[in-house]
Protein backbone atom coordinates (compact mmCIF):
# COMPACT_ATOMS: atom_id res chain seq x y z
CA UNK A 1 0.00 0.00 0.00
CA UNK A 2 1.97 3.00 -1.58
CA UNK A 3 1.67 6.22 0.42
CA UNK A 4 1.89 10.10 -0.98
CA UNK A 5 2.82 12.65 1.83
CA UNK A 6 4.08 15.08 -1.19
CA UNK A 7 0.58 16.86 -0.91
CA UNK A 8 1.49 18.33 2.67
CA UNK A 9 3.94 20.51 1.13
CA UNK A 10 0.58 21.98 -1.04
CA UNK A 11 -1.36 22.50 2.38
CA UNK A 12 0.34 22.37 5.38
CA UNK A 13 -2.74 22.42 7.24
CA UNK A 14 -3.37 19.04 6.31
CA UNK A 15 0.08 17.41 6.81
CA UNK A 16 -1.31 14.68 9.49
CA UNK A 17 -3.86 12.99 7.01
CA UNK A 18 -2.42 10.39 5.22
CA UNK A 19 -2.79 9.61 1.30
CA UNK A 20 -2.48 6.72 -0.98
CA UNK A 21 -0.33 6.06 -4.00
CA UNK A 22 -3.00 7.11 -6.01
CA UNK A 23 -3.65 10.61 -4.31
CA UNK A 24 -7.11 9.56 -2.26
CA UNK A 25 -7.47 10.65 1.49
CA UNK A 26 -7.09 7.54 3.31
CA UNK A 27 -10.08 8.17 5.54
CA UNK A 28 -12.38 8.11 2.49
CA UNK A 29 -11.85 4.65 1.88
CA UNK A 30 -12.37 3.66 5.50
CA UNK A 31 -15.56 5.66 5.53
CA UNK A 32 -16.84 3.55 2.77
CA UNK A 33 -15.20 -0.10 3.56
CA UNK A 34 -18.35 -1.88 4.38
CA UNK A 35 -19.63 -0.67 0.61
CA UNK A 36 -18.73 -2.53 -2.68
CA UNK A 37 -15.81 -1.11 -3.94
CA UNK A 38 -15.92 1.81 -6.40
CA UNK A 39 -14.81 1.68 -10.13
CA UNK A 40 -11.85 3.33 -9.25
CA UNK A 41 -10.81 0.73 -6.13
CA UNK A 42 -11.63 -2.19 -8.30
CA UNK A 43 -8.56 -1.49 -10.99
CA UNK A 44 -6.27 0.87 -8.04
CA UNK A 45 -3.67 -1.50 -6.96
CA UNK A 46 -3.26 0.96 -3.88
CA UNK A 47 -6.86 1.13 -2.84
CA UNK A 48 -7.56 -2.14 -3.29
CA UNK A 49 -4.39 -2.51 -0.98
CA UNK A 50 -5.53 -0.26 1.56
CA UNK A 51 -9.37 -1.63 1.95
CA UNK A 52 -7.78 -5.26 2.86
CA UNK A 53 -5.54 -4.09 5.45
CA UNK A 54 -8.31 -2.12 6.84
CA UNK A 55 -11.08 -5.53 6.40
CA UNK A 56 -8.40 -6.93 8.50
CA UNK A 57 -8.05 -4.21 11.23
CA UNK A 58 -11.54 -3.95 11.65
CA UNK A 59 -12.14 -7.71 11.54
CA UNK A 60 -9.41 -8.03 14.79
CA UNK A 61 -10.71 -5.26 16.20
CA UNK A 62 -14.37 -7.01 16.67
CA UNK A 63 -12.49 -10.53 17.57
CA UNK A 64 -10.48 -8.12 20.46
CA UNK A 65 -14.16 -6.44 21.44
CA UNK A 66 -16.02 -9.82 21.72
CA UNK A 67 -12.73 -11.52 23.82
CA UNK A 68 -13.30 -8.74 26.28
CA UNK A 69 -16.66 -9.26 26.49
CA UNK A 70 -16.91 -13.29 26.88
CA UNK A 71 -13.44 -14.14 28.66
CA UNK A 72 -13.94 -14.19 32.20
CA UNK A 73 -9.78 -13.63 32.58
CA UNK A 74 -10.32 -10.33 30.97
CA UNK A 75 -13.28 -9.08 32.85
CA UNK A 76 -12.37 -6.10 35.87
CA UNK A 77 -12.00 -7.13 38.82
CA UNK A 78 -14.47 -5.54 41.57
CA UNK A 79 -11.48 -3.01 43.07
CA UNK A 80 -11.50 -2.23 39.28
CA UNK A 81 -15.76 -1.84 38.78
CA UNK A 82 -15.70 0.31 42.43
CA UNK A 83 -12.82 2.70 41.25
CA UNK A 84 -14.27 3.23 37.53
CA UNK A 85 -17.81 4.33 38.93
CA UNK A 86 -16.04 6.20 41.48
CA UNK A 87 -14.32 8.55 39.09
CA UNK A 88 -17.22 8.16 37.30
CA UNK A 89 -19.10 9.78 40.16
CA UNK A 90 -17.10 12.22 40.96
CA UNK A 91 -17.00 13.56 37.29
CA UNK A 92 -20.74 14.02 38.11
CA UNK A 93 -20.41 15.96 41.44
CA UNK A 94 -17.42 17.96 39.92
CA UNK A 95 -20.63 19.95 38.10
CA UNK A 96 -23.03 20.12 41.33
CA UNK A 97 -23.07 22.97 43.59
CA UNK A 98 -24.08 23.07 46.94
CA UNK A 99 -25.17 26.28 47.97
CA UNK A 100 -23.12 27.57 51.20
CA UNK A 101 -24.23 31.21 52.36
CA UNK A 102 -25.25 34.54 50.65
CA UNK A 103 -23.33 37.87 51.27
CA UNK A 104 -23.34 41.73 49.62
CA UNK A 105 -21.25 40.44 47.45
CA UNK A 106 -23.42 37.33 45.89
CA UNK A 107 -24.13 33.60 46.73
CA UNK A 108 -21.23 31.28 48.04
CA UNK A 109 -21.30 28.13 47.11
CA UNK A 110 -18.91 24.76 47.02
CA UNK A 111 -18.99 21.90 44.51
CA UNK A 112 -20.43 18.94 45.86
CA UNK A 113 -16.94 17.40 44.94
CA UNK A 114 -14.61 19.16 47.25
CA UNK A 115 -17.56 18.79 49.89
CA UNK A 116 -17.69 15.07 49.95
CA UNK A 117 -13.49 14.96 49.15
CA UNK A 118 -13.95 16.98 52.91
CA UNK A 119 -16.23 14.94 54.19
CA UNK A 120 -14.52 11.40 53.69
CA UNK A 121 -11.17 13.37 55.04
CA UNK A 122 -12.85 14.23 58.07
CA UNK A 123 -13.93 10.47 58.28
CA UNK A 124 -10.12 9.11 58.17
CA UNK A 125 -9.06 11.16 61.22
CA UNK A 126 -10.55 8.53 62.88
CA UNK A 127 -8.33 5.81 63.55
CA UNK A 128 -9.11 2.43 61.38
CA UNK A 129 -11.86 4.31 59.90
CA UNK A 130 -11.70 3.60 55.95
CA UNK A 131 -14.13 6.25 54.39
CA UNK A 132 -16.00 4.87 51.06
CA UNK A 133 -18.77 6.50 48.96
CA UNK A 134 -20.60 9.50 49.97
CA UNK A 135 -24.00 11.19 48.61
CA UNK A 136 -25.30 14.69 49.68
CA UNK A 137 -28.78 16.09 49.57
CA UNK A 138 -29.35 19.59 50.18
CA UNK A 139 -32.42 21.63 50.25
CA UNK A 140 -33.54 25.21 51.17
CA UNK A 141 -36.21 26.97 52.83
CA UNK A 142 -39.56 25.28 53.14
CA UNK A 143 -37.87 21.69 51.86
CA UNK A 144 -37.56 23.14 48.21
CA UNK A 145 -34.13 20.80 46.43
CA UNK A 146 -32.09 23.38 45.74
CA UNK A 147 -32.07 24.47 41.44
CA UNK A 148 -28.20 22.80 39.98
CA UNK A 149 -26.19 26.35 39.58
CA UNK A 150 -29.06 28.19 41.30
CA UNK A 151 -27.60 28.73 45.20
CA UNK A 152 -30.62 29.76 48.07
CA UNK A 153 -29.60 29.48 51.71
CA UNK A 154 -28.98 26.02 52.95
CA UNK A 155 -31.39 25.28 56.03
CA UNK A 156 -30.81 21.08 55.80
CA UNK A 157 -28.05 19.03 54.35
CA UNK A 158 -27.79 15.58 55.14
CA UNK A 159 -24.98 13.32 53.96
CA UNK A 160 -24.95 9.34 53.62
CA UNK A 161 -21.47 8.07 53.89
CA UNK A 162 -20.19 4.42 53.76
CA UNK A 163 -17.59 3.17 55.42
CA UNK A 164 -15.22 -0.08 56.84
CA UNK A 165 -14.02 -1.06 60.05
CA UNK A 166 -11.46 -2.90 61.69
CA UNK A 167 -13.30 -5.78 62.98
CA UNK A 168 -12.04 -5.58 66.74
CA UNK A 169 -13.77 -1.67 66.48
CA UNK A 170 -16.97 -1.47 69.06
CA UNK A 171 -19.46 -0.07 66.20
CA UNK A 172 -22.19 2.25 68.52
CA UNK A 173 -19.45 4.54 69.82
CA UNK A 174 -17.63 4.56 66.64
CA UNK A 175 -19.95 6.11 65.26
CA UNK A 176 -21.09 8.60 67.58
CA UNK A 177 -16.99 10.00 67.00
CA UNK A 178 -17.49 9.64 63.55
CA UNK A 179 -20.80 12.03 63.38
CA UNK A 180 -19.35 14.35 65.47
CA UNK A 181 -16.09 14.32 63.97
CA UNK A 182 -17.68 14.93 60.57
CA UNK A 183 -20.35 17.62 61.51
CA UNK A 184 -17.32 19.29 63.46
CA UNK A 185 -14.57 18.93 60.70
CA UNK A 186 -17.47 20.55 57.98
CA UNK A 187 -18.81 23.04 60.08
CA UNK A 188 -15.05 24.73 60.79
CA UNK A 189 -14.36 24.64 57.02
CA UNK A 190 -17.69 25.74 55.38
CA UNK A 191 -20.29 27.50 57.64
CA UNK A 192 -22.49 24.17 56.67
CA UNK A 193 -24.23 22.95 59.72
CA UNK A 194 -25.03 19.12 59.09
CA UNK A 195 -28.70 18.19 60.15
CA UNK A 196 -28.06 14.49 59.46
CA UNK A 197 -25.35 12.27 59.06
CA UNK A 198 -26.18 8.64 58.11
CA UNK A 199 -23.39 6.05 58.39
CA UNK A 200 -23.22 3.04 56.59
CA UNK A 201 -21.02 -0.05 58.13
CA UNK A 202 -21.12 -2.11 54.71
CA UNK A 203 -17.73 -3.78 55.63
CA UNK A 204 -15.36 -5.36 58.49
CA UNK A 205 -11.79 -6.29 58.12
CA UNK A 206 -9.00 -7.56 60.03
CA UNK A 207 -6.07 -5.25 61.15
Amino acid sequence: MAMNDSWAQDDPTQHERPRLGCGRDLDEVWASIDEPPSAHEQHCEDCRSARASLHHLASVTDSMREKDRTDPELQPGTRVREAIMMVARAEVRRGRRAPLARTGFGAVDISEQALTALIRFAASTLPGVRARRCSISTTGPGGTRAPSGDPVDVTDVRITLRVALPSTMRIPPAMVSLRERVGAIVQSQTSITMKQIDIVVEDLYDL
